[in-house]
């Protein structure tokens, strides 16, 4: 018997893997596992799933190279009935014929998507993550260097999760046209590498995609931001009117603030007992049997009215029976509900028979807290609107107020570098777009310099003041744990040393972390550090963290200050 080629042995052993986790998915399920053993189980689940996404991009290489999609009906055939378990004898037989008639796939994503039921996008994406992180295919099968070289390189490494990778390569490649020279595009690339080493995958693909929209923004002229700037209208869809608003950076912070603020019940920006009775009387009355969505009256004056012996209101009245026109003198001439109603006409008025119509309750609307995010924001966005109309009697202004907070790089400023600026919420500023933030009322600048923490008030007071928070915001942007989302304005100030242990407050000494994480730290579950005169830095446990490195979350961070920390 012919012995199997080293290709064929690995398409065994692939083959029999299939097998084998098909047969431990399954035993799984049905067994007790203990908790060690099934954490393990998920672990090695997920290694799996690493391997599967670096092996989707070699197959769909492989195809392309090899132009598997020329393959004849009898070859295709053959691989459809091997199925996971071939033998050795049809293993060698599965080296296929390609046909030099007309094939059943035009190309190798119409093989994909027609053979391997995969969409058709998918399909190209994984094609052109290949040419990008493997080689490059011309359409004579001869392969030349990949597109992302340095991300090449990288993708080589068995033991890098690949996905990283493959997701920096999709949006580098897509924004190759729009880039100016293929430097920039190298750049790109060891930032991405950069980042991703560094950051988590959520934080390295935030990053890497606004360091290509900076990129990309950079080359677009003024005129043509104007011409695409505005707040658009998209028409009633399914019951909702839809709204497009672009707005420049600058301004778009007013509309972080006030998400922000909306968000947080801790601050008086976001009146809750106000808000809520706005929701309630601005949505309650589309609940009510028969209402009428045209009635113009102001849900935000009746929601906020502080008069005890306000207008009483009437009960609705039963609607009157539609006037007939006087040019229908004659049936004939009238139209049907004309014609019956001047028939039903009565003399006098008859006793109304009992409606048989089941009583409709109104639904009742949830506090405002539980509704959805993305609702209490447009709350929060038409109270503003209504209290800053002409005449408006209304205290709907005292709901929500944006605060807009612009965090300087001082070194950054004085060496005149282009972009020095980033917003409380994360927005990164052009130099001309600071400027002119800077112009106007209500914009509190916090200018930073990492090299000095002059607050320090010792061991005078035990809770940080409100001028040492606001530094503290300045430095960390939000909780410093790694990979958490919550904002400075809802986190809590932490001593690093323990204040009881004899830690000063001081700027240098105290870290933002969420609520959550504030406990967590206190119940042991990662530790704060400071080394080398760095800000404090979250060091994880063993198995979150084998390589013990100080980490700290950069999610409110621009793409720019993460590189150069």
């Amino acid at each position: 018997m012919e012995e199997l080629t080293s290709t064929q042995s690995h398409l065994l052993a692939m083959a029999q893997a299939i097998t084998a986790l098909d047969a431990a998915g399954s035993q799984f399920t049905s067994d007790a596992l203990a908790p060690g053993h099934a954490a393990y189980f998920a672990w090695l689940t997920e290694r799996a799933t690493q391997t599967l996404s670096r092996l989707q991009i070699q197959a769909a290489d492989a195809l392309q190279r090899s132009g598997s999609h020329q393959l004849d009906t009898e070859s295709l055939d053959a691989l459809t009935e091997v199925g996971t378990d071939p033998s050795d004898e049809q293993l060698i037989a599965l080296h296929g014929h390609c046909t030099l008639g007309r094939a059943a796939y035009k190309d190798a994503a119409d093989l994909h998507s027609g053979w391997l039921g995969i969409p058709h996008g998918a399909a190209v994406a994984r094609l052109n993550a290949a040419g990008s992180l493997i080689a490059t295919v011309t359409e004579s099968g001869q392969r030349t260097e990949p597109n992302c070289r340095h991300l090449a390189n990288k993708f080589t490494d068995q033991s890098t999760d690949p996905r990283p990778l493959i997701s920096a390569a999709r949006a580098i490649c897509k924004a190759t046209p729009d880039l100016s020279t293929p430097k920039a595009r190298q750049e790109l690339e060891m930032q991405a590498l950069e980042l991703i080493k560094a950051e988590d995958a959520t934080s390295a693909s935030k990053h890497l995609n606004a360091l290509i929209t900076e990129q990309i923004q950079a080359q677009r002229p003024a005129a043509a931001l104007f011409a695409e700037a505005g707040l658009f209208s998209r028409g009633m869809q399914r019951g909702l009117m839809v709204y497009l608003l672009k707005v420049f950076p600058h301004e778009a912070e007013f509309i972080e603030s006030l998400r922000a603020k909306t968000n947080n019940p801790n601050t008086i920006a976001g009146n809750r007992v106000l808000l809520n009775e706005l929701t309630q009387a601005n949505y309650a009355a589309a609940n009510q049997p028969g209402a009428d969505p045209t009635d113009p009256t102001d849900p935000l004056e009746t929601a906020v009215a502080s008069e005890p012996d306000g207008p009483s209101k009437t009960a609705p009245q039963p609607p009157s029976a539609p006037r007939i026109p006087k040019e229908w003198g004659d049936a004939p001439t009238m139209p049907q509900w004309a014609r019956e109603a001047q028939a039903t006409e009565p003399d006098a008025p008859k006793t109304p028979e009992p409606s048989i119509d089941p009583v409709v309750e109104p639904t009742a609307l949830p506090p405002f807290e539980d509704l959805s995010p993305a609702l209490r924001h447009m709350t929060a966005l038409l109270a503003v609107l209504r209290a800053n109309r002409v005449g408006s009697k209304d205290s709907g202004a005292a709901l929500v107020a944006p605060q807009v907070i612009v965090h300087l790089n001082y070194e950054k400023m004085l060496a005149g570098a282009q972009s020095f600026a980033t917003t409380e919420n994360g927005l990164p500023l052009t130099a001309a777009a600071a400027r002119t933030l800077m112009c106007n009322a209500g914009i509190y600048p916090a200018v930073l310099n990492g090299k000095s923490q002059p607050l320090d008030i010792g061991r005078s007071k035990r809770l940080f003041p409100p001028h040492m928070k606001r530094a503290l915001a300045a430095r960390d942007r939000g909780c410093i744990y790694p990979g958490c989302h919550m904002p400075a304005s809802r986190c809590e100030a932490d001593h690093v040393d323990p204040w009881e242990e004899g830690g000063e407050t001081r700027v240098d000494r105290g870290a933002l972390l969420c609520p959550m994480h504030h406990h967590a730290r206190h119940a042991g579950l990662f530790t704060l550090i400071v080394a080398d005169g760095k800000p404090p830095a979250v060091l994880l446990p063993k198995f979150l963290d084998p390589d013990q490195q100080p980490r700290r979350n950069t999610h409110w961070f621009s793409a720019d200050e993460v590189l150069a920390a």
